[in-house]
C-alpha cells in the first residue's frame, strides 16, 4: 500500500468521526426537535380545549358567548350611559310655589360624538340618573333623579354642554350631599355618571365582596342579606337550600321613600303648626293663670279684709247683744214697772171717780128741795 492509499485511509477515518460526529448531533437535534414538536402539540391541543371552554364554557364556567349574552342583556337593561361627565357649577333656584330646585351644569365628553347632528341624543326635559364616579369611601354615592333643563350641543372642539335639575323637593341634607359632590368631583378631578335607566337589582351585582366592602357599602339593616346571598341558608349544613334574598325595584323603592318623606315632611309641618298653636295658647293660658293668681291674691287680701272686719263686726256683735240683753232687760223690768204704776193709777182713778161721784151726789142732794 503506497503512502498516498494509507493517506487517503487516514482522511477517510477522519472524515467518517467527523460524519459519524454531525449525525450523532443531527439525530440529537431532531429528537430535540421531535420531542419539542410533541410538548407544542400537546399545549396546542390543551390551548385549543382552553379555547373551547371559554368560547362555550364547561357548565362549571361561562363562556366568551355566554358572557356576550350576559353583557348585552346588563347593557340593554342599562340603558344609555355617559362617564365622566365633568360638573361645573351649581345653583339652587326657587319655583313659582316655592320650593327649591337644584340645577347642575354638567361637559358631555361624548355626547355629540357619533356626528348626527338631527339626531338628539339628550332632549330636553328627558329624565336621566346621577351618579358620583368616585370611590364609596371617598363620597360616590347616587345624587338622585333629574330633569334636563337645556342642551348646549357639541361646537368642534368644544364638547357638549348639559344643564340637569331636580324633579322631586330636595332636603337641605340632600342640596349639601350634591354640593359636596360637585365640589369634590372638581377638586378630585372626578366626574359624573348619567344614565337614562336607573341600574336594576341582580344577585350578581355584589358577588365576590367581601363582608367589608360591603359593610362600607350597605346600612347594617339589610348587611346579612347581601352577604348571605347565594350560601346555604344553614351554615351548619352546606347541603341546605341556598339563601337569595329578595331583588329590589329600585325606581319604586326610591318613588315610595320620596312619597313618604313628602308626606312626614307634611305631617312634620302640621305637628309644627300645631305645636305652634299650642305653645300659643299655653301662652295665653299661662298670662291667664298669672291674671288669676294675681286675681286670687287680690281675693286673698279681700278675704283677709274681710275676716278682719268679720271678726271685728262679731265682737261689736256681741257686745250689740249684750247691751241688747241689758236694755231688753231693763225693758221688761220697766214694763212690769209700767204695769203696777198703771194698776195703780187705775185704782186711783177709779177711787177719784167714786170719789167724786159721792161728791156729786152729795151736792144733789142738798141742792133738792
Amino acid at each position: 500500500m503506497s503512502i498516498w492509499n494509507k493517506i487517503l485511509v487516514c482522511l477517510i477515518l477522519v472524515a467518517s468521526l467527523a460524519m459519524w460526529y454531525f449525525g450523532m448531533r443531527a439525530l440529537a437535534t431532531h429528537r430535540a426537535w421531535r420531542e419539542a414538536a410533541k410538548k407544542l402539540e400537546t399545549q396546542l391541543s390543551q390551548l385549543k380545549a382552553e379555547e373551547a371552554v371559554l368560547r362555550e364554557g364547561d357548565g362549571t364556567r361561562r363562556g366568551l358567548r355566554q358572557v356576550r349574552v350576559e353583557l348585552a342583556k346588563y347593557v340593554s337593561q342599562r340603558g344609555r350611559v355617559w362617564f365622566h361627565c365633568r360638573p361645573m357649577q351649581m345653583a339652587v333656584n326657587k319655583t313659582p310655589e316655592g320650593s327649591d330646585i337644584v340645577q347642575v351644569s354638567l361637559i358631555f365628553e361624548t355626547l355629540g360624538l357619533a356626528g348626527l347632528p338631527d339626531v338628539q341624543e339628550l332632549p330636553v326635559d328627558s329624565q336621566v340618573y346621577l351618579f358620583d364616579e368616585r370611590a364609596l369611601p371617598d363620597g360616590g354615592r347616587y345624587l338622585g333623579k333629574f330633569r334636563v333643563a337645556a342642551v348646549a350641543p357639541r361646537q368642534g372642539d368644544q364638547p357638549a354642554q348639559v344643564v340637569v335639575e331636580s324633579l322631586s323637593m330636595l332636603t337641605p341634607r340632600e342640596m349639601q350631599m350634591i354640593q359636596r359632590a360637585v365640589q369634590g368631583a372638581q377638586a378630585a378631578e372626578a366626574g359624573f355618571t348619567v344614565t337614562d335607566l336607573l341600574p336594576i337589582d341582580d344577585h350578581e351585582i355584589f358577588a365576590g365582596l367581601n363582608p367589608e366592602e360591603l359593610a362600607r357599602m350597605l346600612p347594617p339593616s339589610v348587611l346579612n342579606e347581601y352577604v348571605n346571598d347565594g350560601k346555604p341558608g344553614d351554615p351548619a349544613n352546606p347541603q341546605s337550600p341556598l339563601f337569595e334574598r329578595k331583588l329590589r325595584d329600585y325606581e319604586w323603592s326610591l318613588s315610595y321613600f320620596r312619597q313618604r318623606r313628602a308626606d312626614l315632611i307634611d305631617a312634620l309641618a302640621a305637628a309644627n303648626k300645631n305645636l305652634q298653636m299650642l305653645n300659643a295658647s299655653l301662652a295665653d293660658a299661662q298670662r291667664e293663670e298669672q291674671a288669676r293668681d294675681a286675681e286670687i291674691a287680690q281675693l286673698k287680701q279681700d278675704l283677709d279684709r274681710a275676716t278682719t272686719e268679720r271678726d271685728a263686726v262679731a265682737e261689736h256683735l256681741g257686745q250689740v247683744e249684750a247691751t241688747l240683753a241689758r236694755v231688753t232687760a231693763r225693758r221688761e223690768a220697766l214694763i212690769r214697772e209700767n204695769r203696777q204704776t198703771a194698776l195703780e193709777i187705775a185704782r186711783l182713778q177709779a177711787q177719784a171717780i167714786e170719789l167724786i161721784d159721792q161728791k156729786t151726789r152729795a151736792m144733789a142732794q142738798a141742792v133738792a128741795p
